[in-house]
């Protein structure tokens, strides 16, 4: 119904926005699982606050208007990174997620939770390498300082190791930090391609 009245082109049901409910959901499932869905939402450009819901509609078309490439649990964030892409309106409905009465889930919690880290880095490849790059330039000038102070006090040799640790920490801080520039630009220009795709689907379609 959400799909037709509000002219929409997703509904995801979510526990985690206002008026989302969960419930016998053990702590550490629940806590990890809002982390990740906060970290995965934040790559998608989007205040979307449970990616990783199961409860959801799409119009036909927007299936129809993009190439899926994954066959896991992982399928879900991607469907929505590339309709956000593509340009389709996404929204979100207040659910109540119960905890599993009888029987064991068949999601791999762990797997589930790392192949989604492992897509947000897809996605924004900054969030990893600008950390990474920043932490080491950090400690490499936090060890240029040191080594200038014991210059300014005269107590500085030349031939300690920490001088060779600084120069490398500085330069391959730089230097992850250039390559998650890069990185970032083929994100965006793989959004390019997901609009061509949506563009030859349809017209194919059309087409038949």
């Amino acid at each position: 119904m959400q799909l037709h009245q509000h002219h929409l082109d997703i509904v995801i049901g979510s526990q985690y926005m206002e008026g989302g409910e969960t419930e016998d959901i053990p702590f550490i499932r629940l806590f990890v699982s809002k982390m990740a869905n906060k970290i995965v939402g934040y790559a998608l450009d989007r205040n979307i606050s449970t990616v990783t819901g199961i409860l959801r509609a799409y119009r036909k078309e927007v299936l129809d208007s993009m190439e899926i490439e994954s066959t896991g649990t992982e399928i879900n964030p991607e469907i929505l990174s590339k309709a956000i892409a593509i340009g389709f309106e996404v929204k979100e409905i207040p659910v109540k997620l119960k905890g599993r009465e009888l029987g064991e889930s068949k999601v791999q919690f762990r797997a589930t939770t790392i192949s989604h880290l492992l897509f947000t880095f897809y996605e924004k490849p900054m969030m990893l390498f600008g950390v990474i790059g920043l932490l080491m330039c950090l400690i490499g000038i936090i060890s240029a300082v040191y080594l200038f102070y014991q210059y300014l006090v005269g107590t500085l040799d030349p031939n300690r190791p920490l001088m060779l640790f600084m120069v490398l920490m500085i330069i391959a801080g730089i230097q992850i930090l250039i390559f998650g520039f890069v990185a970032t630009q083929i994100s965006l220009l793989k959004r390019e391609i997901y609009i061509i795709q949506k563009e030859n689907k349809l017209l194919n379609k059309k087409l038949k």
